[in-house]
């Protein structure tokens, strides 16, 4: 999976973002061997971001180095402050993910462990796995929901909702939950960087 989060630069406007991500979409990504899924995203202070899922890290990697001699990507680009782009990478610790189709809100956080030798992508995927059996079992909001590895220390959860005002709710209900508090208590609260995001494109 790959999620870049960025901002517009300032003479561009946000209809002309979306214009040029939505063109991008269809001219250049959709034509991509092994892109599964795209979803372009806005959040509430007016930031941007993509979410990329593709079979697997080579066909992440060849639509990446094709990016910049798309005719597309160039007029996406320049809408676009590069100074504030971060792309995340990561590898989903998850046997199967099911394409979310019924959605309008993507919760994604990153998170880094206090200590990578002690807490393993088994750990995180478990932690993951029985909020998925317990707390997010038979709700009508998650769409879809998982855990990634972006590197030895940082991890990240992905949640797919059918509003933001639910899955930010439940984002929150995760807070003192008997069955949550075990992925809580892997990381630390000030190495978390979460945010909620709206379906644009």
């Amino acid at each position: 999976m790959g999620f870049a989060r960025y901002e517009r630069a300032s003479d561009g406007t946000p209809e002309a973002v979306v214009a040029a991500a939505l063109r991008w979409q269809e001219e250049f990504l959709s034509r991509q061997d092994g892109i599964l899924f795209h979803a372009f995203l806005g959040n509430l202070r007016g930031g941007f971001a993509d979410v990329i899922l593709a079979t697997d890290e080579a066909a992440f990697d060849q639509m990446s180095r094709r990016h910049p001699e798309a005719e597309s990507s160039h007029g996406l680009m320049q809408m676009l402050n590069r100074e504030s782009i971060r792309l995340s990478k990561s590898l989903i610790l998850k046997e199967r993910v099911r394409l979310p189709t019924d959605f309008s809100c993507v919760e994604f956080g990153t998170f880094r462990v206090a200590d990578p030798t002690k807490t393993t992508a088994a750990a995180v995927r478990a932690a993951s796995d029985h909020i998925e059996a317990t707390y997010l079992r038979g709700s009508t909001n998650t769409c879809e929901h998982f855990v990634g590895q972006i590197d030895h220390e940082t991890y990240c959860e992905v949640a797919f909702g059918r509003t933001l005002a639910d899955t930010r709710r439940t984002c929150a209900g995760y807070v003192g939950h008997v069955d949550c508090q075990p992925l809580l208590d892997l990381f630390p609260a000030d190495g978390v960087d979460l945010d909620f995001w709206y379906l644009l494109a």
